[in-house]
């Protein structure tokens, strides 16, 4: 926008139409900085639902989410599904022998310290992850296993070596992610309400020692 020249100041009284200049464009900067304003109030946030859509006939589980009055009632749904697993051992106690001398020697150990490993989730449900682990990773997965005390082996340590014994759980490391939806009374359609990548370590029922040579 083109604005006319400022007139000089010669100290005499300002004509009318200087004083009409000022004011217009007073008003042009206050219609600016209400307009302003009044876009930063109303710029919408982003969306955190998604769209509507029929129901997936394979969301696993479904829990009541929230009543709403004479609308009825929410539920939410969540459909877990396994990206990838790594057997991993878990350790809850360890011992280390070492032979110094120029022959083999033979050792016991004694596991006494116990630890519990726990399917965990931040999202979903543990038992609704954990049935799913047991169905798509393994049967032997367990929502929540503490490792025994008292249990001992028995070993040959090799001349000048050192043996490390790991007394643990059998597990395993699985990325996966849970989907969650929302649905009013018995409607057809959801609303995809989020997808959340997460990863956990599972443990199992198989338990006992792992030696390995340092």
């Amino acid at each position: 926008m083109l604005f006319g020249r400022r007139p000089a100041d010669t100290g005499r009284e300002l004509p009318k139409t200087y004083t009409r200049w000022r004011i217009r464009l007073m008003a042009y900067f206050t219609t600016v900085g209400v307009v302003a304003t009044l876009a930063a109030v109303v710029a919408p946030a982003a969306a955190q639902a998604g769209a509507m859509v029929p129901c997936p006939s394979d969301i696993q589980y479904w829990h009541h989410y929230a009543y709403l009055g004479r609308l009825g009632h929410m539920y939410e749904g969540h459909r877990y599904r396994i990206v990838s697993s790594t057997p991993r051992f878990l350790p809850s106690d360890g011992r280390a022998v070492s032979n110094g001398l120029p022959y083999p020697v033979s050792a016991t150990v004694t596991a006494n310290q116990t630890r519990t490993f726990q399917v965990t989730t931040t999202v979903g449900v543990a038992a609704q992850l954990t049935e799913q682990l047991t169905i798509n990773v393994s049967t032997a997965i367990m929502q929540s296993r503490s490792t025994m005390i008292g249990v001992s082996t028995s070993f040959d340590v090799p001349a000048y070596s050192t043996i490390y014994a790991d007394y643990g759980v059998h597990g395993y490391d699985v990325s996966y992610y849970v989907e969650k939806w929302h649905r009013r009374n018995n409607s057809p359609t959801c609303e995809e309400w989020g997808y959340y990548p997460s990863t956990v370590t599972a443990p199992t029922y198989v338990e006992g020692w792992q030696l390995r040579t340092g």
